[in-house]
Parts: structure tokens; C-alpha cells; sequence
């Protein structure tokens, strides 16, 4: 059954209409429904992209090792001549060739999104894929989770609901600038890595922060909240306007969850906001999330599926503890 979503954009004056397609109820019905689509839909387009994959492929490696023969050959003639000019020549054809097949190997993955991601977020029922951001920008600065920052860039991004509840996802890139002693520009990075917003149906009275002790720095803004779980205690800091909310929020079930969606996306740390009714959760990571495949492997390969599929887990289950938890008032 189809509805319609209403989503305000980042300055709350222009709406986007979505339909929406089914929801599932359980992680089960998840899984068995992604096996089906995936075989059936999702295969026989990776094939039909298969052509155009082992096309790409020979012709990086026909232009990587023309590159480096050149090089080679200027770096042998350059032993008998102006020695650090044709050297400096020979090895930046080497670093060229390295380029020019690591951008065919980017445009070869972004049209393999474009092709196959539609295809895809059939088997995740009522979800969808952009390139478009998701996740307003001023939620994310009044979520508190960092400390500064200037420019957001994204990636992949995701949007839809499962359960009820409204879900966006985005590879996010946050970065700040500052200025050297010659007053020269430079840009450092803040945060890169997936951002999580589910909405509860709840309303937070106060506002809850879970930062990494390790990179916490001077990051405190409200009053440390002392956990009951001393292990969850070492490696993150707690704190909150509500203290008497934070420890009801933070239960052993959902500090597990939020342990296990860290190790599913291989995240180097993680951080939670609870806040105006929502949960947004930041994933540090320096992977590059959400790969269909490779020029130079063959796209039958089950293995980024497989990963995709671990990752969306990981989060669903985390709202299968949400919703538990709204409907028993835990």
C-alpha cells in the first residue's frame, strides 16, 4: 500500500511529496524479501552491467600501463641527461596514471549506483537512495555532537521508514577551516562518516549527548550522567540537561544496539544525540560506505551485498528496540 510523506527542506518553507511503498514489519520479512529481490531483480542487472564493467577495466589498465611505460622511458633517458627535470617528468606520469584509474574506477562505481540502487531499495521496502541531502544541517549543529564545523559535503544518502518510523541515512562529510600565521585558508576535517536520524514519536524533555571519551577534549555542555554499565562508562561520556531522562533513554538493550551498529559499519567511533524527539547517530569511518562493486572484480560478487545488507541491519534492529520500547512505555 502506498502513502504520501510530507518532508520539510532545510529552511522549513519548501515540501517534498514522497509515495511511499511497503513497510515490513520484522527483520525476518526484511531478509526474505531482500533474498527475493535480489535474485530476481538485482542480479540479472549486475550482469547486464557486467559488459560495460570488464569495457572499463581493460581500458584503465591499457591507460595506466601506457602511462607508466612512458614514465619508465623518461626515467631512462633522464639517467643520461637533465636528470631531476625527466625524472620529475617520469614520476609525475606515474602519479597521473595512478589518477586516471582511480577516476574511472569513481565514474564506473556512480553509474553502477545510478543503475542498480534503484533496483535495489525495492528489496528495502518503503526506502529510497539520492545523492541529495538528507538530514537538516541546523539539526545536525543543534544536535551538539560537534564541536564546530563550516561545510557539509555528502555521498550516498537514504530516506524512508520501517515500522512507522521515519528514517534518514547520509555518508557525510563535515569539515571546518582555519587560517596559518600568512592568513592562508586551510580546510581540516571534522567528521566523515554516516549520520543516522531516526524519529521516535517521542518527545525528549531534555537532551542527551553520547560522545567517545577518547576524542571528548573539552566537549562537555551539560552535566555527566553516571551509567550503571561501568564498561559503557569507560568508553563513552554521557551528558544531559535531564539526568533522570538519560538514564531512562540509556538502557542495557539500546547501549548494546548502539555498540553493535558501531562494529557493523567498522566505525572508528560513535556518537548519539536524543533530542526534539529524535535519535541522531554519527559513525566515524573512513571507509567508503555503501560500494556495489569494482571494475575489477566481477559484479556477481556477493560480498558488497552481503555488507550492505549487515549495515542496514544493524539500524533497523536498533528501531525494533525503539518500537518495543514505545509501545511497553520503557
Amino acid at each position: 500500500m502506498k502513502k504520501t510523506i510530507i518532508y520539510p527542506d532545510e529552511n522549513g518553507n519548501i515540501f517534498v511529496i514522497y509515495n511511499r511503498k511497503m513497510e515490513y514489519n520484522n527483520i525476518n520479512d526484511f531478509k526474505s524479501n531482500f533474498a527475493k529481490i535480489y535474485h530476481q531483480n538485482v542480479v540479472p542487472s549486475l550482469r547486464a552491467f557486467e559488459n560495460d564493467r570488464l569495457k572499463t577495466f581493460k581500458s584503465a589498465i591499457l591507460y595506466t600501463v601506457i602511462g607508466l611505460l612512458i614514465s619508465i622511458i623518461m626515467i631512462f633517458y633522464g639517467l643520461h641527461s637533465d636528470i631531476e627535470i625527466v625524472l620529475f617528468i617520469g614520476f609525475a606520469g606515474i602519479i597521473l596514471s595512478l589518477v586516471i584509474y582511480g577516476c574511472m574506477q569513481k565514474n564506473f562505481e556512480n553509474k553502477l549506483k545510478e543503475r542498480i540502487m534503484p533496483v535495489l531499495m525495492k528489496a528495502f521496502g518503503n526506502f529510497n537512495w539520492t545523492t541529495s541531502q538528507v538530514i537538516d544541517t541546523l539539526y545536525i549543529r543543534a544536535s551538539e555532537i560537534f564541536s564546530g564545523f563550516d561545510d557539509r559535503s555528502v555521498d550516498d544518502n537514504f530516506y524512508g521508514s520501517y515500522r512507522q518510523m521515519p528514517i534518514e541515512i547520509s555518508e557525510t562529510h563535515l569539515t571546518y577551516t582555519t587560517r596559518d600565521s600568512k592568513g592562508r585558508r586551510q580546510t581540516h576535517t571534522r567528521f566523515k562518516g554516516l549520520l543516522v536520524c531516526i524519529a521516535t514519536g517521542k518527545t525528549f524533555s531534555g537532551h542527551t549527548i553520547i560522545r567517545c571519551r577518547e576524542f571528548l577534549g573539552n566537549r562537555r555542555v551539560y552535566e555527566e550522567v553516571k551509567l550503571e554499565d561501568v564498561e559503557f562508562g569507560k568508553q563513552f561520556f554521557v551528558d544531559s540537561n535531564d539526568q533522570v531522562e538519560a538514564r531512562f533513554l540509556l538502557t542495557t538493550a539500546f547501549m548494546e544496539r548502539f555498540k553493535k551498529i558501531r562494529n557493523s559499519f567498522g566505525s572508528k567511533h560513535a556518537e548519539c544525540s536524543f533530542k526534539d524527539g529524535k535519535i541522531l547517530i554519527a559513525l566515524s569511518t573512513a571507509k567508503d560506505l555503501f560500494k556495489l562493486g569494482s571494475i575489477n572484480k566481477p559484479l556477481t560478487d556477493t560480498a558488497p551485498f552481503k555488507t550492505f545488507l549487515i549495515e542496514i541491519i544493524s539500524i533497523l534492529e536498533m528501531i525494533d528496540y525503539l518500537k518495543v520500547t514505545q509501545k511497553t512505555g520503557l
